[in-house]
């Protein structure tokens, strides 16, 4: 083996150590070498020989480690310097920077986009420090903030429910003082919706809200209150709020004193508990009302009591409903009762748990809606994803023609719907701009459509369905329902999809009367039971590989996963 490394190399193997040493001026005889990079000693006669051949190589380590030394502390000046440089640059460009020449008007109208000023709706939760943090940039832009009473008009304040209260005090007093003097919308939030508030801190913030009725905008109550708590917290129903336009109080609320109609002269928006209504409820001014929701609750009542809230305010536009809060024994009599008319009503939103198509049924052959746009049929998944509420398409259909109205957003969320029922319901609203389905088998249901939602671009004169459509947002549970076939043809629920968005986007004629999708939306929808184990984020990574390759050149696609909410709840 030697002989073959000096016949291919021409140096001995042990001599090839030297390499990773460098110049090395005296080199040591070969048995030293061999020696090194074992644990092999060496002979008394051979160590004086290695002492000597340590004293040049020592002293030149010592003139290369000063000579490191010298250049890391010069590397230590320059660093020094350059960052002495870099601020001194910086402080001084600054002074050039555009901010600094933004007159105080235009810096106004950035701050009203950064704080609350236009925060509107009960579920529009503000930004909780922006006029703090707009504030503790600079002293001018403190100023500013301190100058602006709008960017303080909005205040999330969170309940405690032990400790001191002195925090939360002089916070709702600062803001309210800022504010001053535009009207101003408080959220009062307690995340624990099972431990009660102090009474003595409701009964000061009673004081301060009374002190201030005659600008609250808008007040939203987010804490569980007893009869009792009631009796501390009394603000709402004592004293008059000629601003107030939005009050929401959540389901775990309980009854308190009567409202006071001509307090809330100005109340256009109103959420309360559903269900049963007691007196504090039936004397809210329901005639004002445009948007009514109706959540939660603490125990159902009958549909005759939702149909009586619905008689007293013929002005709304937007009624959101938990259906399940009511019950119904009997169907609707046309000929013994007279229907309820709606003229404004522009959105229905209904929400149930588990089917209550008798409620559904009842409410949707009491009404008349005119001027409908947007409908809305909502299962709160809870236990098991394969929960389902029946569709009630008679009466669904039957307020359409009588209504005489046409949609333009239809949704369902775990709805038993099928194919037949859906192409009558595409075929009476034309005008249908935004169409989501989720839940089980939405592929099988809209696979038997997809043909006619094909826009044909020889024949201009017969539409397809939807040919208004610009949206979709559908659900899929798992890539055998793209691959299923649709009819004899062996094509596939991808492929015709694929076939209608083409259609639709790249092959869409510039004058035709079909217009162009733009937008579609997927939700992965996957079994699961709420009894099993912690379900995944994404169950099926390749099922949403797919789908959001699918069509995505030509439409904007997204895709996400059905998953549980804080109330245990699919969204």
């Amino acid at each position: 083996m030697i002989c073959q490394a000096v016949r291919e190399t021409g140096v001995p193997r042990y001599a090839a150590k030297l390499d990773q040493y460098g110049d090395v001026k005296d080199i040591p005889p070969s048995s030293i070498i061999r020696l090194m990079g074992t644990n092999s000693a060496p002979p008394d006669d051979q160590r004086d020989q290695v002492r000597d051949l340590l004293v040049e190589p020592k002293a030149e380590l010592e003139v290369v480690e000063e000579d490191i030394f010298r250049l890391q502390a010069r590397l230590a000046d320059i660093q020094r310097r350059k960052h002495e440089l870099t601020s001194y640059v910086e402080d001084l460009g600054a002074i050039l920077s555009p901010i600094r020449r933004m007159p105080p008007e235009i810096m106004a109208r950035v701050f009203d986009f950064c704080g609350d000023v236009h925060v509107h709706g009960p579920h529009c939760e503000p930004s909780r420090r922006a006029p703090l943090l707009l504030g503790s940039i600079c002293r001018s832009w403190r100023a500013l903030s301190l100058a602006m009473p709008r960017l303080w008009t909005a205040l999330y304040l969170v309940l405690p429910t032990s400790g001191t209260l002195e925090i939360q005090e002089d916070i709702l007093h600062a803001w309210i003082q800022r504010s001053r003097p535009f009207p101003i919308s408080l959220w009062l939030w307690n995340d624990f919706l099972t431990d009660d508030v102090p009474a003595s801190f409701l009964r000061r913030l009673s004081r301060t809200i009374t002190d201030s009725a005659d600008r609250l905008r808008a007040i939203f109550i987010h804490f569980p209150a007893a009869p009792r708590d009631w009796d501390a917290f009394d603000a709402l129903v004592q004293c008059p709020m000629p601003a107030l336009e939005e009050l929401e109080i959540s389901p775990q609320c309980t009854p308190w004193a009567p409202f006071r109609p001509e307090f809330l002269p100005r109340l256009k928006e109103l959420q309360v508990p559903a269900g049963a209504m007691p007196d504090s409820h039936r004397t809210l001014p329901w005639t004002q009302l445009t948007h009514l929701t109706l959540r939660g609750g603490y125990r159902p009542a009958e549909i005759d009591e939702l149909l009586r809230i619905l008689t007293y305010a013929p002005l709304l536009a937007h009624l959101h409903v938990e259906i399940t809060q009511y019950k119904c024994d009997t169907k609707w009599d046309d000929g013994a009762r007279e229907r309820i008319a709606m003229p404004c009503l522009a959105t229905l939103v209904l929400v149930t748990i588990t089917n209550h198509e008798e409620c559904i049924s009842h409410l949707m052959d009491a009404i008349t809606t005119p001027a409908l746009r947007d409908f809305q049929l909502l299962t709160r998944v809870w236990d098991t994803s394969s929960m389902r509420t029946s569709w009630c398409h008679e009466s669904f259909v039957g307020l359409l023609a009588r209504s005489k109205c046409s949609l333009n957003h239809f949704t369902l969320t775990a709805v038993d719907i099928s194919s037949g029922e859906l192409r009558e319901v595409l075929e009476r609203c034309p005008s249908l701009v935004l169409l989501k389905l989720n839940g089980v088998d939405v592929p099988a249901v809209l696979a038997p459509l997809l043909e006619e939602m094909i826009n044909n671009t020889e024949d201009d004169q017969n539409l397809p369905l939807a040919p208004w459509l610009k949206a979709l947002s559908l659900s899929c549970e798992s890539t055998d329902a793209l691959d299923c076939q649709i009819d004899g043809t062996g094509l596939t629920f991808e492929q015709v999809f694929a076939q209608l968005v083409t259609s639709r986007t790249t092959k869409r004629e510039p004058s035709s009367r079909v217009l162009k999708l733009k937008w579609i939306h997927w939700t992965i929808w996957w079994e699961w039971c709420r009894y099993n184990t912690p379900m995944q984020t994404h169950p099926h990574p390749e099922l949403e590989e797919r789908l959001s390759r699918l069509c995505a050149g030509d439409v904007d696609v997204g895709v996400s996963s059905a998953t549980y909410n804080k109330y245990k709840r699919v969204s």
